[in-house]
């Protein structure tokens, strides 16, 4: 099984279009001891030919031109893509509205759960995928899935989705009650296997729990929710006003963040995604990156392979 990080970053990339804090002027300078990174999404492929993408990030234009395996075929017909299907992880406008570039006329699969399906249908803009060509497919919860294109063929990949603590996207937020905002069926994280080695893709996480963490061996690969270092960062930062549980994602230190509720979890390797401009593990020179990798896990990056 192949991966590839097509990006590594959170909602708006980095250095993000409007963030003037630190880690963005050294990332727009050119320092090379921070890489821009666009917003999080992974391919993943079988046999090297065929790609799944683990979301649709707005960025997907820019992923796609940066990584030649996504490309069409030089000697292949006039329309051509080895994307052959596309599963989705959330709602939230950093996972869904890169679909809105597959728009034309390509064939491949749309795997999604009935919530992410309820946003795509009750929104007419997604109407210019084709539903003639664009094969939806359910994304059930704990479950086997044999991965498909558009013509059903196997692609040699099975995925799982499962629940996750999360919450719904901000576009459908009506409070700023968290208790309102949390949903236990909204963020799913994914697994994806070829029979031999299994890959797991949780972008957004509001906390591990024991059945995510029982879920996992030490043979697995882990890219997981790196958004924030810590709860208030981006209030310290002055770029928000929102702790890191108001946006449904479990914080990378402290007693009760990833790299504590990971530390006891065997795995053949562990890989921040989805990381905020603002989280100093983007610093490849900050104390906080050297932390991170002294536990044992690497910060993903745009073009990052991994071969199972």
């Amino acid at each position: 099984m192949l991966v590839r990080v097509l990006g590594a970053a959170a909602g708006g990339g980095f250095p993000q279009w409007n963030c003037n804090c630190a880690g963005c002027k050294r990332a727009r300078a050119g320092d090379p001891n921070v890489k821009p990174r666009t917003q999080a999404s992974l391919a993943v492929s079988g046999d090297g030919a065929r790609w799944v993408l683990l979301n649709a990030s707005p960025d997907l234009p820019a992923q796609i031109a940066a990584s030649p395996c996504l490309q069409p075929a030089t000697n292949g017909p006039a329309r051509d893509s080895p994307i052959k299907a596309v599963v989705i992880s959330g709602g939230d406008v950093d996972c869904i509205a890169g679909l809105l570039s597959l728009r034309e006329g390509q064939k491949f699969t749309l795997y999604v759960d009935n919530f992410v399906r309820r946003i795509l249908d009750e929104n007419r803009i997604f109407g210019v995928l084709n539903r003639d060509v664009v094969r939806f497919h359910a994304l059930p919860v704990e479950q086997d899935v044999a991965l498909m294109d558009a013509d059903g063929v196997a692609l040699g990949l099975d995925i799982k989705a499962f629940y996750v603590p999360g919450k719904i996207p901000l576009y459908e937020e009506h409070s700023d009650d968290i208790a309102q905002l949390r949903a236990d069926n909204t963020v799913v994280g994914l697994s994806v296997s070829d029979g031999r080695r299994k890959i797991f893709y949780v972008p957004g996480c509001g906390a591990v729990t024991d059945s995510l963490r029982a879920k996992m061996t030490p043979d697995d690969v882990l890219f997981f929710d790196g958004t924030l270092w810590q709860d208030d960062e981006m209030i310290r930062a002055g770029t928000g006003q929102k702790t890191g549980k108001r946006m449904g994602h479990i914080s990378v230190s402290g007693p009760h963040g990833s790299l504590a509720a990971f530390a006891g979890v065997a795995l053949a390797r562990k890989i921040f995604v989805h990381i905020n401009n603002t989280n100093p593990i983007l610093l490849n020179d900050s104390e906080e990156a050297a932390m991170v990798r002294q536990a044992g896990w690497d910060i993903g990056f745009d073009g990052l392979e991994i071969e199972l």
